[in-house]
């Protein structure tokens, strides 16, 4: 966008008068990742999601970018006369540049993932930036795609061309000397950026890389955060560091290796570093521009002019997507809610009626069982609070119809309420206060009864409590926790005049339990193997149920022996079967019989003694269940399970029917498009079942599986600003009840709510937000926190792979290809391919120098595509091969890392030692590690395991279970033939753990317990003591916001606690990427020679 054409827009708005032309006021703030020219006299920087560019000593700033994208992190080439920027314009942050005045921007990069600038060649010809590839097949070292240390440094040309590698490993904030000699860079970590006075190994840290000799120096202490290093005009350096206890300027000799403090600023950390040829410096303060010229003993701030144009008010929108779905017992409408706005759509989707309007959030409805009344908890002014909407006009039935609702606040004393559901009487509501109780409140006001006191339960989640009425009114099922890792589903009288009793006691999960529609049944899901995450969410699951009493029990025994041995039925006026609804008929001699209308089900009442006796299982193996339930014949059990989409993006779903009479299973559905964790809602009849995806919310016939797609347009007009306030709010409030520290580390967060919250009329777009709340969030000093943005790329944009590591080093026409990965589109026994073939064409189309293959290849994924090769004696071919994701080449590049770790032991120790890597701490990484270990590896002498890189999740106690086995007994026969000892199912024999700053969380918490019992030695790097379970709350105000609330701590056996504290290894093998380039791992050879020592490797014993 050329500077001219912004003037005469002012120009052409000023005269209209149709906009708000707003010279500000006051100082404008939240001025971002300045960049000072290379001769000192502008300072590009970034405001309101757009480039900006103000002269160094102050003045009216123009913007360089247009509106409407996203831009950031502009650097300079060396002549002054161009910028290169990130942009998401298309999507991706991909890198821009343009004409320092103004003009075309010309984009340099093709790839949905985000990509990073860091600085010019000396030369002015290539732009460095960092991107998240499978960098050199072997020189990169790290896990593929984990965070920022699964990147490398890229260079492209500014006149467009090949994007080749120039470091192999993650080189951030990246920046050669004038010579192109040497290259500053920041090291990569895994804990978010904008944390503040961390002192760990996880800390960034400052790097010299020289070229020639290929070595890599860190310049920077080890524990205390160093950035954003430049070069001085002498060669000295200067960066960003925290030793002091905040960031601040240093300067550094290389000569000396002495860090000397430049400025002394507090308060806020200095943000940004960059440096003119005359040595002035430029950074951000403080939300503002700040200037230290050469020679000056302090810092001035620059003077910032904005002419912007406002757009002040509401901004109109429509919301086809939803996050939840509850259905009217009318059977007529439904309420949806998205965007945190409650709506009530008729079942074919024409009409609409919007219930709530923010700017916070409404959540949790529920209709009164005539369906003319609907309450749900809202927050309001930082307060949760249950509220109920009514239908006003006695003709006007439903609410999607209705032209007059009212709202009025439900009381109910000043904790947070949440959870509201109605009895089915409709006298009452059950709901959940304060995060840690249930109550019912009596809705003419009469009464507010506490039916489980706190202390039984601990909210993890907002979203994990569940209640269900039984029929009568008169019982809540709902879950308690006799520990942290044990829920439990008990049934509460709902007046009060007992406790709560569980139903089935047991050392598991028993989660989402529901009563069927005749009260005989309370159904509910319990997982069989512990695998768990701490938020309650089970990986598999079982169905189970307990009968109310023994007469449900009995009745529905004699239902399952009917065809079977042919018993009478049961006599008229007594329920036929649990979950259905008898019809009486009578059959006169000699004539057709008369039929009477449907008499109503009886109610089984709920008898709590012996309820524990009375559990069946209704499910025949584990599944990720979504629902589960019986149909109106009281002996099939509908359930739906989720899994991934093998088609494309996302989850999809099956239905299944078992017939427990007749021992039947029938496939009901399979393969619908799911919007996973929404929920799936049976109507009350039975005869229909919803659930929402991307397009809008399916309709499935329970009798025969087939399915209508329901569309649903929302209108969810509001101002932006305003719900980009109160989500900041919310996230606020979350982290000062649910922080795992009460104190909040001694943080006053009143005042950091004051000090950031002054930003947000200057915040535009969600990417500025989630940095706003992750510098707020950095204020505590924790693991597990800040914003976090999730943009998909658009499909037209979306990279697809096939399954190849390139040389991207090569300079030629077409992509050389290094490698093929196992299991990839390419790794086929008619395929020709091999490693030094050379990319041609794809569907005919010649590979590009601008963007390469990728280019080619966004939109492709799950396509026939037709590949042409050439080999290097210029030989050509063409195969046909389906492309597949980039998820799916992050999945087998990952597979790849682990295999070639695994064969290197092997081979070296000659079989002596086995080798797993556990890449996270969930139950797909647990049952690999098993696998491996008792097949692969049981008659291996000891064991590595291998942690770097595991971003955690919640497994340590059955990994530190598998490693703990002491041998007891051993059997074989006789006469010879395999042995077995015991236990056979934990590793009894040494092992070692291999462990880098890169292990987090829950892979944090292993290797602390692991030294602790004493199993072995831990080998590598110092682990930061990242231990605290962390909620990532998804914003439902705006859809892609996500807040790290880490809530939970870990102590050690002595109590203090694993969250900032580092665990140092026993012998301690510093990651190095000069090794790393040389395709060696010091850290493995370490781990090896401690299991097996004396230098041989094993191979000569």
């Amino acid at each position: 966008m050329k500077i001219g054409f912004v003037v005469r827009l002012l120009l052409a708005i000023t005269i209209c008068g149709a906009f708000t032309v707003a010279r500000a006021a006051d100082r404008p703030l939240w001025l971002r990742e300045p960049a000072i020219s290379p001769d000192g006299t502008r300072i590009a920087f970034r405001f309101q999601g757009q480039i900006w560019i103000v002269p160094a000593a102050g003045g009216d700033a123009l913007p360089l970018t247009p509106a409407g994208s996203h831009a950031g992190t502009p650097v300079w080439s060396p002549d002054g006369a161009t910028i290169a920027f990130a942009s998401d314009r298309f999507g991706p942050m991909n890198i821009f540049a343009v004409p320092a005045d103004g003009g075309d921007a010309r984009r340099l990069t093709w790839y949905s993932l985000d990509e990073k600038p860091s600085s010019f060649t000396p030369d002015g010809k290539a732009v460095l930036f960092s991107s998240r590839r499978l960098g050199d097949a072997v020189q990169t070292f790290a896990m593929p795609f984990r965070s920022e240390q699964g990147s490398q440094l890229y260079q492209v040309p500014v006149a467009g061309g090949r994007d080749t590698l120039v470091l192999p490993n993650a080189a951030l904030d990246a920046r050669f000397d004038p010579q192109g000699r040497r290259l500053l860079y920041t090291s990569a970590s895994i804990e978010q950026p904008f944390r503040k006075g961390q002192t760990s190994s996880a800390a960034r840290q400052v790097f010299l890389y020289d070229a020639a000799s290929g070595r890599h120096e860190r310049l920077t202490d080890d524990i205390h955060e160093s950035r954003d290093a430049v070069w001085s005009p002498e060669g000295d350096v200067y960066y960003l560091g925290e030793a002091s206890g905040s960031l601040n300027i240093w300067r550094l000799s290389l000569a000396d290796r002495k860090p000397v403090q430049v400025t002394f600023l507090s308060g806020d950390p200095v943000r940004s570093l960059s440096i003119s040829r005359s040595g002035d410096l430029a950074f951000s303060f403080g939300g503002e521009l700040y200037l230290l010229r050469r020679g000056a003993k302090a810092p001035e701030r620059v003077n910032v002019n904005i002419i912007r144009v406002a757009f002040p008010g509401s901004r109109a929108s429509q919301a086809a997507s939803f996050n939840d779905l509850v259905l009217s017992p009318t059977g007529k409408e439904m309420a949806l809610v998205t965007r945190g706005d409650i709506f009530v759509a008729s079942m074919n989707g024409k009409y609409v009626k919007r219930i709530t309007q923010g700017p916070g959030e409404a959540r949790d409805p529920s209709f009164s069982p005539d369906g003319r009344k609907l309450a749900y908890a809202a927050e309001r002014d930082g307060h949760w609070s249950l509220y109920e909407t009514s239908i006003l006009d006695v003709d006007e039935k439903t609410f999607s119809e209705s032209t007059r609702i009212e709202e009025k606040l439900l009381k109910t004393g000043e904790d947070d309420a949440m959870s509201p559901e109605y009895a089915p009487d409709g006298k009452h509501v059950a709901y959940v206060a304060n995060r840690e109780s249930v109550r019912v409140l009596d809705v003419a006001g009469k009464a507010d009864i506490e039916v489980l006191p706190k202390g039984l339960n601990y909210s993890y989640v907002d979203w994990s409590w569940w209640l269900s009425w039984s029929p009568d009114s008169k019982w809540i099922a709902l879950p308690v926790q006799p520990s942290q890792s044990v829920v439990n589903v008990a049934v509460a009288p709902a007046d009060g005049h007992a406790q709560a009793a569980r139903v089935s006691p047991a050392g598991e999960y028993q989660v989402n339990a529901q009563w069927s529609q005749d009260g005989g049944f309370l159904i509910f899901a319990t997982n069989p193997d512990g695998l768990k995450w701490m938020s309650g969410t089970v990986w598999s699951a079982d169905i189970e149920a307990v009968f109310a009493s023994r007469k449900a029990r009995d009745e529905f025994e004699t239902k399952l022996r009917i065809p079977v041995i042919g018993d009478s039925p049961p006599p008229q006026n007594e329920p036929t079967s649990v979950g259905s609804a008898s019809e009486e008929k009578d059959a006169p001699a000699g004539g057709s019989a008369p039929t009477r209308p449907a008499k109503a089900a009886a109610i089984f009442p709920f008898e709590p003694e012996g309820v524990e006796d009375r559990t069946i299982k209704l499910s025949q193996q584990p599944a990720t269940l979504v629902y589960y339930g019986f149909l109106s014949d009281g002996v099939s059990v509908l359930s739906v399970e989720r899994g991934p989409n093998p088609q494309g993006d996302g989850m999809t779903l099956t239905g299944t029917v078992r017939d427990l009479r007749q021992e039947r299973r029938k496939i009901l559905f399979s393969g619908l498009a799911y919007n996973p964790n929404s929920p799936v809602r049976m109507s009350k009849d039975q005869k229909k079942l919803y659930f929402l995806q991307r397009e809008g919310i399916t309709e499935v016939e329970t009798a025969k599986g087939t399915t209508r797609l329901i569309k649903v347009s929302a209108d969810t007009t509001r101002d932006e600003a305003q719900a980009r306030r109160a989500a900041f709010g919310q996230f606020w409030t979350l982290t000062k009840k649910k922080f795992y520290d009460p104190k909040l580390n001694g943080v006053d967060w009143e005042a950091a709510r004051s000090k950031y919250e002054r930003f947000l009329p200057a915040i535009v777009d969600m990417r500025d937000l989630a940095e706003l709340l992750s510098e707020m969030s950095g204020e505590l000093d924790a693991s597990h926190t800040g914003g976090r943005v999730r943009i998909s790329a658009p499909l037209a944009e979306r990279t697809a792979s096939l399954g190849l590591i390139y040389d991207e080093r090569y300079r030629g026409p077409g992509m050389r290809v290094a490698e093929t990965l196992t299991g990839g589109p390419l790794d086929a026994n008619a395929s020709e391919l091999k490693p030094g073939d050379i990319i041609r064409e794809i569907d005919g189309e010649a590979v590009p120098d601008e963007g390469g293959v990728r280019r080619l290849m966004r939109g492709k994924a799950r396509q026939l595509l037709a590949i042409t090769a050439e080999h290097p004696d210029g030989r050509r071919f063409t195969e046909r091969h389906v492309a597949v994701t980039l998820e799916k080449e992050q999945e087998l590049a990952a597979e790849r890392w682990a295999k070639r770790k695994r064969d290197y032991v092997v081979a070296k120790s000659c079989g002596h030692l086995g080798y797993v890597y556990v890449a996270n701490m969930d139950a797909t990484s647990y049952r690999s590690t098993f696998s491996e270990i008792f097949g692969r590896f049981q008659r291996a002498d000891g064991l590595v395991v291998d942690i770097r890189y595991n971003g955690g999740g919640n497994l340590h106690n059955q990994l530190l279970t598998l490693l703990s086995g002491k041998a007891y007994m051993n059997y074989a026969p006789l006469r010879g033939g395999p042995s077995q000892d015991e236990p056979r199912d934990r590793w009894t024999k040494p092992s070692a753990v291999i462990m880098n700053a890169a292990s987090y969380s829950d892979a944090s918490v292993f290797p602390q317990a692991y030294r602790d019992l004493k199993l072995g030695p831990l080998v590598g790097d110092p682990v930061a003591g990242t231990g605290t379970f962390v909620w990532w709350a998804e914003s439902n105000i705006i859809p892609g916001l996500t807040y790290g609330l880490p809530e939970l701590p870990i102590r050690k056996i002595n109590g203090s606690l694993i969250e900032n504290s580092d665990i140092a290894p026993d012998i301690a093998v510093a990651s190095d990427p000069t090794a790393w380039e040389k395709g060696l791992d010091p850290q493995l050879d370490a781990a090896m020679q401690a299991l097996l020592p004396g230098g041989a490797g094993g191979c000569g014993r």
